[in-house]
């Protein structure tokens, strides 16, 4: 999967009510993508290139992983435990990933 696409796919999925109480920033350490990290204020989403200088926590999987997460096909708990995914930094903010881009698309 390419960059834009993630984003893409990130963007629609996001559910601003579910991240009215979240204020955190995202690293995202993806092997088969460019870093990028994502900024979730108080339900605003901003998503840049590159790394974060303090992410409140790093995800590092894959992309299919990640979507998988997402779209709640992949158990969060279940990821980690098989080493699908690695979490530095607070490992609550990776577990609320599934509700914060919880919407279906249209």
């Amino acid at each position: 999967m390419e960059d834009q696409q993630l984003i893409a796919k990130l963007r629609a999925r996001f559910d601003p009510e579910a991240a009215e109480s979240v204020s955190a920033v995202y690293q995202f350490d993806l092997d088969d993508v460019d870093d990028y990290h994502m900024t979730i204020d108080h339900g605003a989403l901003d998503i840049q290139p590159g790394r974060h200088p303090d992410p409140s926590v790093t995800i590092i999987s894959d992309t299919g992983t990640l979507m998988a997460l997402v779209k709640k096909e992949l158990n969060t708990m279940q990821a980690l435990l098989t080493g699908k995914v690695k979490v530095k930094g607070d490992i609550g903010l990776a577990s609320r990933l599934p509700k914060l881009f919880g919407k279906s698309k249209a």
